[in-house]
C-alpha cells in the first residue's frame, strides 16, 4: 500500500503536468447526524385568528418552521509534507513562499428557518375609503416581556395601503429565535388601527387588536457531510479567504440567518 505522502505526491505531480500547478486536493466527505432546535407557534384557545372591528378585518398567522441546512467554512494554515514542498517549488519556479498550504473544512450545519419570529397580518378592508397602516402600532410581548423596538420589524405592516373591498397581506418580525426561551406565550397587540370613517375621511373610530401564542421548541436531526481539502494555494488566494473568515466571525460566532 502506497503511503498518504506518496499518493499525495502522485497526485500532485499530475496536477503539475497537467496545469503547471499543485491543486488543492478534497478528501471523501464524512457523514454525522446534526440536530437544531425548531419552534412550534400556535394559537392559544381564547385567540381567534380573524378578528372584526368596524369596517376592518384582521387576521394574524404564524411562519411555519423548518431545519434549513448551510455550509460553513473553515480555513487554517497547516504545514505540507515534504513531497508537496518540492512539488510547490517546481510550480512556482522556486518561489515556493508565494504559495501556503491550507487546511479547508466545509462543514454542513442546521438552522432554524426563518431565524426570528415571523408573522403574517391579512387586513380585509371593508371600508369605503383606503386603509393605511401608518400611525398603527405593533408590539411584541415574549414571556410577559415587552420587546424593544430594535427586536421588532413592521415597517412594511405600518407603510401598507389595502384599497376599498380588498385584502392584502404584510409581514411583521419579532426576535431572533436564539434570544427566546424553549417555551413561553407571545402576544401581538397592534394599536390605533382605524376601522370607521366619515363620508369626507376623517377617522371617526380606532381599535385595538391582540392574539396570544404558545411558542414551543422541538429537536429536528439531519444527515449532514463534512468535506476537507488540503493543499497549496496561491498567497493572493490564502488572503481573500482569511478575509471572509474573518468578517464572518465578526457577526459574533452568530449563526447566520436568512
Amino acid at each position: 500500500m502506497k503511503s498518504p505522502t506518496v499518493s499525495l505526491f502522485a497526485l500532485a505531480a499530475a496536477g503539475l503536468l497537467l496545469g503547471g500547478c499543485v491543486a488543492p486536493q478534497e478528501t471523501p466527505p464524512t457523514k454525522r447526524t446534526a440536530s437544531v432546535t425548531v419552534p412550534t407557534i400556535t394559537a392559544l384557545p381564547e385567540t381567534k385568528e380573524s378578528q372584526g372591528k368596524g369596517g376592518l378585518e384582521i387576521s394574524v398567522a404564524p411562519s411555519v418552521y423548518t431545519a434549513e441546512k448551510f455550509e460553513r467554512t473553515t480555513t487554517r494554515q497547516a504545514s505540507p509534507s515534504m513531497g508537496g514542498i518540492i512539488l510547490a517549488s517546481l510550480a512556482t519556479g522556486g518561489n515556493a513562499a508565494q504559495q501556503v498550504w491550507v487546511n479547508i473544512t466545509k462543514e454542513e450545519q442546521l438552522r432554524a428557518s426563518p431565524g426570528r419570529l415571523k408573522f403574517t397580518v391579512r387586513i380585509n378592508n371593508k371600508l369605503a375609503r383606503v386603509f393605511r397602516g401608518q400611525g398603527a402600532v405593533v408590539q411584541f410581548n415574549v414571556a410577559g416581556k415587552l420587546q424593544p423596538f430594535g427586536e421588532t420589524d413592521y415597517k412594511e405592516f405600518v407603510e401598507g395601503i389595502v384599497p376599498p373591498r380588498n385584502e392584502s397581506t404584510f409581514a411583521i418580525h419579532g426576535p431572533r429565535l436564539d434570544a427566546l426561551p424553549d417555551k413561553c406565550t407571545i402576544g401581538i397587540f397592534l394599536y390605533d388601527i382605524v376601522t370607521a370613517t366619515d363620508v369626507a375621511g376623517n377617522v371617526t373610530e380606532r381599535q385595538n387588536y391582540e392574539w396570544f401564542f404558545n411558542y414551543e421548541t422541538h429537536a429536528v436531526e439531519q444527515p449532514v457531510e463534512r468535506r476537507v481539502t488540503e493543499g497549496f494555494v496561491d498567497l493572493g488566494t490564502y488572503q481573500q479567504l482569511m478575509l471572509k473568515q474573518q468578517q464572518e466571525q465578526a457577526l459574533g460566532g452568530r449563526v447566520p440567518q436568512p
